[in-house]
């Protein structure tokens, strides 16, 4: 079997051209479709995502946990229950958004007047299809999931792009975006004949039982955290135009290759460290936690760091200049994205779904309220505000109770000394390498191109001279050879 490194390296590879793919189609968008039709474009895909995170209940990231304990037959029972679980879920989503419609922010009802049919088939495609994010990786055919994760992303971008520069208009470029969701569901097909093979009924009313009893409190958890996650975007769209949420989600836009590069490391590692916590293997699971979190941290802190210092150069140079207030919101999301390691993971490991929904359901109306009141004091930016400081507050409960189960104090529940040298490194990098182009005088295009490129030889110029490298040298072996 590859070890987890290379299967990591793999994986990630595939979702970061993703993630490129993805930012290079707005690009494009802005250009061609005009700022009105771009904001619509971003409501159909905060729709489609809102619906995505409320109404799968981690129903398909189960699979990860449960597959390393089933046999075949089991594994075609889970799949079929699983694919009937999202047809029914789908089914209330696009009831609820019809009966409740006239509630909806103006521009989400304008997308519902307008393109309402092909709205709702795109949602049943595109939910059926999230299987395809997770069934490869429980199978433990990543290389699969790699190259159907770039075969389709490539796909989507260039039908999309084709059809807002042939025809700039909106509802072409859904249609387009449609195909290449039912290409991805062909896809998912093709796997499960292949691969695990589908059972749909009868239903195995135990097992049935069995995965909605472990998914559920983690899905209502997650339905909690998406509302949590989805608040300010909506009081965004709510009280701002079309053209300003569009400014709004390009700062989420940006974050996307970090949020998936940490879920992709959480997605790798819990079918392991579901096979070590059948074995009563604790102590593994726990390491094997901690170091992916180190070599994770060691290339997405740096990277962090130079997107805060060079945020309205890079933010000018990729979506006009038109974008760039939008920077105050980036810099508010990478706080937060810098204090949110992976220890979900051991949650989901350890069963406290309950636990979580708890802590979801008890942070929420503190998100919203921080959230609505930093629109009203400090408009567009303050509505991101609400994110970081719950994010904080919760990541502390979690700590607290993964301390509890395991019987483990919290200092020991990461890996902190690293974790901190590695963002002093990166923090000194960015701060020394801004002053230089402040310094210099450096027009946009370079300061956008060349500053976080010179953040990261920075930082890992400090790494060599410190001998600090060595130390992570290290920590990627134990964890290739840990996770083989």
């Amino acid at each position: 079997m590859a070890s987890i490194l290379r299967q990591g390296i793999l994986l990630s590879a595939a979702q970061y051209t993703e993630q490129v793919i993805m930012l290079l189609t707005p690009i494009v968008l802005v250009r061609t479709i005009g700022p009105t039709a771009f904001g619509e474009y971003r409501l159909f895909w905060l729709l489609v995502t809102t619906v995505a995170l409320l109404f799968s209940f981690n129903m398909p990231r189960s699979l990860l946990f449960f597959f390393v304990r089933l046999d075949a037959e089991g594994r075609r029972v889970y799949v079929g229950q699983t694919v009937l679980f999202l047809l029914v879920a789908t089914t209330i989503a696009v009831l609820l958004i019809v009966a409740f419609r006239h509630a909806l922010p103006s521009g989400v009802k304008d997308l519902l007047r307008d393109h309402g049919v092909l709205l709702a088939i795109f949602l049943f495609v595109w939910n059926l299809g999230l299987l395809l994010d997770v069934l490869p990786n429980a199978v433990g055919q990543i290389r699969w999931q790699a190259q159907a994760i770039l075969a389709t992303s490539v796909l989507r971008a260039a039908l999309i792009i084709s059809a807002a520069i042939v025809f700039h208009q909106f509802e072409e470029v859904l249609i387009a975006a449609l195909i290449a969701a039912s290409v991805r569901l062909i896809l998912l097909a093709v796997f499960i004949a292949r691969y695990c093979g589908i059972r749909l009924f009868p239903i195995e009313k135990e097992q049935f039982r069995a995965q909605l009893r472990y998914a559920l409190p983690f899905g209502v958890a997650g339905l909690l955290w998406s509302v949590r996650k989805q608040a300010e975007l909506w009081i965004v769209a709510t009280m701002f135009s079309s053209g300003m949420f569009g400014i709004f989600s390009i700062a989420t836009m940006l974050l996307m290759p970090f949020e998936v590069l940490r879920g992709g490391l959480g997605n790798l590692l819990l079918p392991k460290m579901s096979h070590f916590h059948s074995l009563g293997r604790h102590e593994e699971l726990l390491r094997l936690n901690n170091q992916g979190n180190v070599i994770i941290s060691a290339v997405m802190f740096p990277a962090i760091a130079a997107l805060f210092v060079f945020a309205d150069e890079v933010i000018q140079l990729l979506f006009t200049k038109e974008y760039v207030s939008g920077s105050p919101v980036l810099r508010i999301y990478l706080i937060q994205t810098l204090i949110s390691t992976e220890i979900t993971t051991l949650l989901n490991v350890f069963g406290q779904g309950s636990a979580n929904m708890r802590y979801e359901a008890a942070i929420l109306p503190f998100a919203v309220l921080t959230s609505l009141a930093g629109v009203w004091y400090y408009g567009l930016p303050g509505a991101a505000i609400g994110s970081v400081f719950t994010t904080f507050v919760v990541y502390i409960l979690f700590l607290r109770r993964l301390s509890k189960v395991m019987s483990i104090p919290i200092a020991r529940l990461q890996d902190w000394k690293n974790l901190g040298l590695i963002l002093v490194a990166s923090v000194l990098a960015a701060l020394l390498v801004r002053l230089s182009f402040d310094l210099l005088q450096a027009p946009v295009p370079v300061a956008a191109l060349v500053g976080p490129v010179a953040v990261l030889v920075c930082y890992v110029a400090m790494l060599f001279v410190t001998g600090y490298y060595r130390t992570l040298a290290e920590v990627r072996r134990e964890w290739g050879v840990l996770g083989a």
